[in-house]
């Protein structure tokens, strides 16, 4: 437990001296309030949260108190810390997912349902690129476009309806085992992509691939049917696609694991990229895919990527509603 309460120590410092900076920086900038009541009061609130999630950091640390009866706790602290200061937020959920662990029950040992042929999964796969990458394409309005994604979920959803009923039946009785190595996977993808990203756009000089600009762009025209398409749609559909139906025909792990993550990276970029250097982004979402299907893979169970497809494009479409409609809080988180 010494080591837990280090690493909430640790996290408290980085929190509270990382609030501390982003008033200093502001204040000498004289950016520390703007003209907008509604910025600054979520400036505020931010700081304030930061500040006293580090407080109860520093508490859970020297006091004697039992850190598997403040799990709750650990991880809103954790969340709050992660959109201010992500390593203290990182840290926060190891220790969360380490607590977790306690007393845990073994995964449940899940196997492969192969209800279909393997070239019918197969070829759900290929109508589904279709939709995506052809037949997406030939519609002029979005509400075609809707009714073509709409099928293909319906039709996704259909052929993996025993394993969708199955897996949930199981994910709801397991869930702190599920969820504790959905974080965990998830925290160590966190820092991968980050050291990824910063490295591709350091050498390209570019801030984001094609894709992910023109949904910045669709976000601002309509947020809701983003944000629905993100956080609902891609981690059932994108799942099923990418990691249920590979995994129906592919027992070799690391062949499954590659392929699977390969051919989402190249889902995301390869479509509609406008310079060759956007290609290195395929990196970026390979290694996510890899992640994903290493999950799947230990699991069988497709809510646990679910779950972390959720978490993922969740902080994604917070980013977004930052960068749209408070651009002045980024310099300060």
């Amino acid at each position: 437990m010494k080591k837990e309460k280090d690493l909430l120590l640790i996290s408290s410092i980085f929190g509270i001296l990382y609030v501390i900076f982003s008033i200093a920086i502001s204040f000498a900038s004289n950016n520390l309030f703007s003209d907008n009541m509604v910025l600054n009061i979520i400036n505020i609130s931010l700081y304030v949260l930061g500040l006293t999630s580090s407080i109860i950091f520093i508490y859970l640390s020297i006091s004697k108190t039992k850190l598997d009866n403040k799990r709750g706790i650990i991880f809103f602290c954790s969340l709050i810390l992660f959109f201010i200061n992500i390593i203290s937020g990182i840290l926060g959920f190891i220790v969360y997912s380490k607590e977790n662990k306690k007393n845990m029950r073994p995964l449940p040992t899940l196997e492969i349902e192969h209800n279909y042929k393997w070239y019918v999964y197969l070829g759900v796969f290929l109508v589904c690129m279709g939709i995506m990458f052809g037949l997406s394409r030939l519609f002029t309005k979005r509400i075609h476009s809707i009714g073509a994604y709409i099928f293909m979920l319906s039709m996704l959803i259909f052929i993996f309806r025993k394993d969708l009923k199955r897996d949930f039946s199981y994910f709801k009785k397991y869930f702190r085992e599920y969820s504790s190595g959905v974080f965990k996977i998830y925290g160590i993808s966190l820092l991968v992509l980050a050291i990824l990203n910063i490295s591709i756009r350091l050498y390209t000089g570019l801030d984001n691939p094609t894709n992910q600009s023109a949904l910045n762009d669709m976000f601002k025209s309509v947020p809701i049917f983003v944000i629905i398409l993100a956080v609902i749609y891609a981690p059932i559909a994108e799942e099923l696609m990418f990691r249920g139906i590979f995994r129906k025909f592919i027992n070799n792990k690391w062949l499954f694991i590659l392929t699977s993550g390969i051919l989402f990276g190249l889902a995301h970029v390869i479509d509609d990229f406008k310079n060759v250097k956007e290609l290195l982004f395929i990196l970026v979402y390979s290694s996510l895919g890899c992640f994903l299907s290493s999950l799947y893979y230990k699991t069988n169970n497709i809510f646990t990527n679910i779950m972390f497809h959720f978490i993922q494009n969740s902080l994604a479409v917070i980013g977004m509603i930052i960068i749209t409609y408070f651009p002045n809080i980024i310099g300060l988180i």
